[in-house]
């Protein structure tokens, strides 16, 4: 029966009579299953079975996670035939959009080229609209719209991955994360160069490999990294250690502060103290969450009855409140959280942010912790927060392991026995926190002590309980005078940090905190836990004069570390430690101090002003009064210029002016004498303010007292010069062109491949970073007006934080995307990492050249997105270049397809290409007849155009060797690397 075969409207459709229903019924065929999705299973497996190969690192992430491309000719052709194939069958692909399935490999179109490749869809959005991608072929990923995703074809092959991650073997970083200096020093080494890969081990569940890599000088990366301090060698089952700790900390508080401007952080919510305990004190208890025998949280039976009441208040609380999108709670603070099981809301402690958008809470009234969106927070009222912690953290006394640790099968034996039954607990001591506690199950037959239960059972072996809690207050004060904390150091090796005021007594006189996050989140805590120890000390402290306390600070309330600096019966001096504040507080506002709260430096920095004195014997008032309201509050850059017992002599940086020089201009100070070097800086960053401050009255008084030099130096600052001197290409030759970036065919820029004195860019890139450092902070403030596309300039690579010199390829309003013209790669950056060139740092020519394409007097002033997408196409395809011209500005280039492809002339394509805008779209026609001459191929002022894209050509140059290897500096500093994901998943020529 045709019936039988066919796929009907409705089940009820198939009861019917097909002889007369067939005449009123239209089959409806389901889209044909897709079975044919390729997954990393279906590929090949790799052919490398050689231990030591010849490779080329294309992505490098960290020591433990980058790629390579074996340089064999198997991989070279495998690479030319998927890409052919890709780009033929996406071309005339029309099927229906595509919803690809994680972990699947499908074709991908990356964003900046526009060109098919296969990659790895590692998850999917919620929303099924976008992608997470790794090329499988070059080891870079990106996010893309799922339209941009197609099925594999079926007729191509199924290749291994052409790029083989892998990671470093034998060694771990110092802490739980590869410092940023480390991936910095060896991305050096190795991206973008040909390197021999010992291979060691494949691992096939995590298609990763772990190998070694030979080093030019003979040693291996591994021993490099443990050599430079980056990395350890690897131990099994390694416990985390305090730097570990304190790199899960710190990432936290990054993760915490990057959307937190503007938000609630709900610092006035402090968690509740714990129920107060004693040692003797007795109580029935059910275990809430339990994690082994040293690790157990318990509930009292006789709070049942005020847990319920709590847990009614919450959900009446919450069921009140809207969810609130500025609320971003710090870590340490209280609010509510839902429950992922059960929906309800409970108390929490905010523990960290594992991201952005993901916190780790734990429940404090049950002692687990999960997990939860931002948006599972809500704020907590004060009332909620009156009822004292009902969790209690405990460990079973008198008893330990047999062996390293606690066998999971007594886990799951004690896991068993306390479920769900009422126990009764006697409280012995305390150790790290918890309560060291005898159970009793007096629920069982006879009644069992769990702590014998655990002995005769030969998970435990017995141990003493010492019952002493505190050490008494004679020994706590000795041992804390003995780890009296030293103050933080800056660095004194000229680089620039970030202070915050928090004292300012006048310019010669003033404390700050050091700007860091790792610092900042350690003081946090530090913070509670001074709370936790003084609200809990009762015995009395008796001050002397010279020794470490706890101080309660007045106004704020808040508990701080302080040193006694005066003693006069009930009313003492002391000096705030972490802030700089002396002032006299009641001896009954002081507690006693213990060792590890005096383990973090002191906070506070004595700082001076260095260069300047007061005009008078001391500083005058209105010295005072404009030093304060100018930075107080303010986040200052600074440099320190001397270091003595009293603290740093600095050179302060404040809202772009330079701190000594404003306060000479405004005649309230006066400049000391200093070394020419730094005499010569601070009077040339002077004649920079005063002119900007008092231009009308004081320009020739300026000219009359610095030095010539100076006043060159300060006006050669100015200008983002676009007729920068080009180098001329040698005429009439033909040959494969090495594209650095393309802003249309009116102007377009090349990489050369040329010998460069090593000693003379060495020279530039000292003295442009001499040139950098020394007037960013005036001259970044100052650039009001737009830099032009095609402008030289200073460009601070966003990486390693060094200044290169770059040419604008782009200006849009808060950001400038750039080339760095001695290294070839491009980025965006934001306008304060942008800084005028002066001509003494364009002598050395650069090895980007600037190039125009003949027949440019016909070409528009604006073009069409569809031809330059066309023109870029082709450069990426490859093409053959010969010069024509030089016209005083640009090599005028020709360029032509290579015979196999046609050999047209890609300026007759070009123009062919406008002509067919011109007839299709009016408004372009009329672009186009408005076109005049371009002679001048550099525009005239800030053009928006789409971001240059590196050219690659994988037939010519599979490899992405980097031509410019004999100009780099090699020890000097890094050079910005080309990531592969930023430009093309192809490799550069």
């Amino acid at each position: 029966m045709r019936c039988k075969k066919k796929s009907y409207c409705s089940v009820d459709c198939q009861t019917e009579d097909w002889k007369n229903h067939r005449y009123t019924c239209k089959a409806v065929d389901p889209e044909p299953e897709i079975n044919n999705r390729v997954y990393l299973k279906h590929l090949q497996a790799s052919k490398i079975n050689k231990m030591d190969f010849q490779a080329t690192v294309v992505e490098f992430t960290s020591p433990c996670r980058f790629f390579i491309v074996p340089q064999i000719p198997e991989m070279y052709e495998a690479l030319h035939i998927i890409r052919t194939e890709l780009q033929k069958a996406c071309s005339s692909f029309s099927g229906t959009a595509y919803l690809p399935c994680e972990g699947e490999v499908c074709t991908v179109q990356f964003s900046y080229d526009k060109n098919w490749y296969r990659g790895l869809v590692q998850t999917l959005s919620a929303d099924n609209q976008t992608a997470d991608i790794l090329y499988i072929d070059f080891g870079n990923e990106e996010k893309v719209p799922v339209e941009r995703i197609r099925p594999l074809p079926a007729n191509l092959k199924n290749f291994s991955p052409c790029a083989m991650e892998c990671r470093i073997a034998g060694v771990v970083p110092m802490v739980n994360g590869w410092s940023d200096k480390c991936c910095l020093a060896v991305k050096q080494l190795l991206a973008g160069k040909t390197v021999t890969v010992k291979l060691l081990k494949t691992m096939e569940k995590e298609c990763a490999n772990v190998v070694d890599i030979l080093l030019s000088k003979g040693n291996l990366l591994s021993a490099f990294l443990v050599e430079n301090g980056y990395a350890q060698e690897e131990t099994a089952d390694a416990k985390p250690t305090e730097k570990d700790i304190d790199a899960i900390l710190n990432a936290s508080f990054e993760n915490f502060k990057c959307l937190s401007d503007g938000k609630d952080d709900n610092q006035w919510a402090q968690p509740p103290p714990p129920i107060p305990k004693s040692v003797g004190e007795q109580f029935p208890v059910i275990v809430t969450h339990f994690v082994s025998p040293s690790d157990f949280i318990v509930q009292k039976v006789e709070n049942a009855q005020l847990i319920q009441e709590l847990q009614l208040k919450l959900r009446d609380s919450c069921v009140q409140v809207s969810m609130q999108q500025n609320f971003r709670p710090a870590p340490g603070t209280a609010c509510c959280a839902q429950f992922s099981e059960d929906k309800q809301w409970y108390r929490v402690k905010v523990l960290a942010y594992p991201s952005a958008e993901r916190v780790c809470v734990g429940y404090l009234d049950f002692g687990n912790f999960e997990e939860v969106n931002l948006d599972q927070l809500l704020p907590i009222t004060t009332s909620l927060l009156d009822i004292p912690m009902q969790a209690i953290p405990c460990a079973l006394a008198g008893v330990q392991p047999v062996g390293t640790g606690w066998s999971m099968e007594c886990i799951l034996a004690l896991q068993c026995r306390l479920s769900n039954k009422v126990l009764h607990v006697e409280i012995q001591g305390e150790q790290e926190g918890k309560a060291l506690v005898s159970v009793i199950d007096e629920g069982s037959d006879p009644q069992a002590d769990l702590a014998e239960l655990l002995i005769h059972a030969g998970y435990a072996s017995p141990v003493s309980v010492s019952t002493a809690v505190n050490l008494p207050a004679e020994e706590t004060i000795a041992a804390a005078e003995s780890s009296v904390s030293v103050l933080h150091p800056l660095p004194s090796d000229g680089q620039m940090v970030e202070l915050l005021p928090t004292v300012v007594e006048n310019p010669g006189k003033f404390y700050c905190h050091l700007c860091s996050p790792t610092e900042l989140q350690k003081f946090a805590e530090l913070e509670f836990q001074l709370k936790e120890h003084c609200e809990a000390e009762t015995s009395p402290f008796s001050p002397k004069v010279g020794e470490p306390c706890c101080a309660l600070t007045p106004g704020k309330g808040a508990w701080a570390r302080a040193m006694v600096e005066e003693v006069s019966g009930d009313r003492v001096v002391v000096n705030f430690l972490d802030s700089g504040f002396k002032i006299p507080v009641n001896k009954g506002h002081l507690r006693s101090i213990t060792p590890k709260l005096l383990t973090i430096p002191f906070q506070a920095v004595c700082c001076w002003l260095e260069g300047v004195e007061p005009i008078g014997s001391e500083w005058s008032g209105g010295a005072l009064v404009w030093f304060q309201n100018f930075v107080g509050g303010q986040q200052l850059s600074a440099r320190v210029l001397s270091v003595t017992d009293r603290g740093y002599g600095v050179e302060l940086i404040c809202r772009g002016q330079n701190m000594a020089a404003a306060l000479i201009i405004e005649r309230l100070a006066k400049a000391t004498r200093q070394p020419a070097k730094e005499t010569l800086q601070l009077e040339s960053t002077m004649q920079k303010q005063d002119s900007r401050s008092q231009a009308s009255q004081h320009v020739e008084t300026s000219s009359r007292e610095f030095p010539n030099e100076i006043q060159t130096s300060v006006g050669e600052m100015k200008c983002f010069p676009v007729d920068w001197k080009t180098v001329e290409l040698p005429l009439k030759e033909s040959f494969h062109p090495h594209v650095a970036a393309v802003i249309s065919p009116s102007l377009f820029y090349l990489l050369r491949s040329t010998e460069v004195d090593q000693k003379k860019i060495q020279k530039v890139m000292m003295d442009l970073d001499t040139y950098c450092n020394t007037y960013q902070p005036t001259l970044s403030s100052e650039m009001k007006s737009s830099p032009a596309a095609g402008a030289a300039c200073c460009a601070q690579y966003s990486e390693d934080k060094i200044w290169y010199r770059a040419v604008i390829l782009e200006v849009d309003e808060n950001e400038i995307g750039v080339i760095y013209a001695d290294y070839g790669n491009i980025e965006k950056v934001p306008r304060s990492r942008i800084l005028p060139i002066p001509d003494r740092l364009l002598q050395l020519p650069f090895p980007v050249t600037r190039c125009t394409l003949t027949g440019k007097e016909g070409f528009p002033a604006e073009w069409p997105k569809e031809v330059q997408q066309m023109f870029q196409t082709e450069l990426l395809n490859g093409v053959i270049a010969t010069v024509e011209s030089f016209d005083g500005s640009a090599n005028v280039l020709s360029l032509t397809l290579p015979a196999e492809r046609g050999g047209q002339h890609l300026s007759a394509m070009i123009l062919d290409a406008l002509q067919a805008c011109k007839k299709c779209d009016p408004e372009t026609s009329q672009k186009l007849e408005n076109a005049g001459s371009s002679s001048q191929c550099v525009p005239d002022g800030p053009q928006s155009k789409p971001v240059p894209e590196l050219q690659c050509e994988l037939e010519n140059n599979p490899a992405p060797v980097d031509t410019t290897e004999s100009i780099k500096p090699p020890e000097l500093t890094a050079q910005p690397q080309q990531k592969v994901a930023s430009v093309s998943p192809a490799f550069g020529k």
